[in-house]
């Protein structure tokens, strides 16, 4: 479970809930995701029994408009 990001702030919050295979511990990670083969992955060390596993999950697949207006220029250079 990810948590939203309330407010304004220079960088996205991370903040993801995992539970331990092992143990069942459930723990706080602030590490993001890497994408490694098109998936997204982590690893984790649970804090109780200093188990190492693998978090995994499908990257969201997406691409921009089609139809409508397209993004707007972030910064207009030279003008």
């Amino acid at each position: 479970m990810t948590m939203g990001q309330k407010g304004t702030h220079t960088w996205d919050m991370i903040l993801d809930y995992h539970c331990c295979p092992e143990c069942s511990y459930i723990f706080e990670s602030r590490q993001p995701f890497e994408e490694v083969f098109g998936k997204l992955q982590k690893k984790e060390v649970c804090p109780r029994c200093s188990k190492h596993f693998l978090v995994a999950k499908e990257k969201k697949v997406s691409f921009g408009p089609l139809i409508g207006e397209p993004q707007p220029i972030e910064t207009e250079w030279g003008s």
